[in-house]
């Protein structure tokens, strides 16, 4: 009796932690959506189980699939859409964890890949500041050389930065 009491109880717990997709699929997956429509439509799919509840670094990821979905279709109208929707999750994300790296990060990524008409830029110059201010403190190396490689080749990282700030 008592075993099978623990069998329903084990059952629950894996089936409630089975809608959350593993981080490190979903951060593969992002990377290769930027060229990938497969990738983007896998993204997009092994996120549909975010929700409100869910962590806000999924939230961010779920709404950087929204965008890159608009990447991939034609009609203005479906890009708009999706595109209202990625800010809408990226925004809430970062207002659940605004001290997450990553977080911003991806923000920042998304915001300095937009057409400027799209008027998502407001934040840029935030998470640049905030991003090279917390790079250090980071523990995950992985990350942070994502970031620090990403801030190098921005075109919001002037070359009189990248001689007078030493990140590392």
């Amino acid at each position: 009796m008592k075993l099978s009491v623990f069998l329903i109880m084990l059952l629950f717990v894996t089936e409630s932690y089975a809608g959350e997709p593993e981080i490190q699929q979903v951060k593969e997956l992002f990377e290769a959506s930027a060229s990938s429509k497969v990738s983007a439509n896998q993204l997009l799919k092994l996120l549909t189980e975010v929700g409100p509840s869910s962590s806000p670094l999924l939230i961010c990821y779920s709404g950087a699939a929204e965008m890159m979905q608009a990447k991939y279709v034609f009609n203005p109208l479906n890009k708009f859409k999706r595109f209202k929707k990625g800010k809408k999750l990226i925004e809430e994300a970062v207002k659940k964890d605004p001290e997450n790296i990553e977080i911003r990060f991806l923000r920042f990524v998304i915001q300095t890949n937009l057409p400027g008409f799209l008027n998502y830029d407001g934040h840029i110059e935030q998470d640049k500041s905030y991003l090279m201010a917390n790079l250090k403190t980071t523990g995950d190396k992985k990350l942070a050389k994502k970031i620090l490689d990403y801030l190098y080749a921005s075109k919001h990282y002037p070359l009189q930065e990248k001689k007078s700030k030493n990140l590392f």
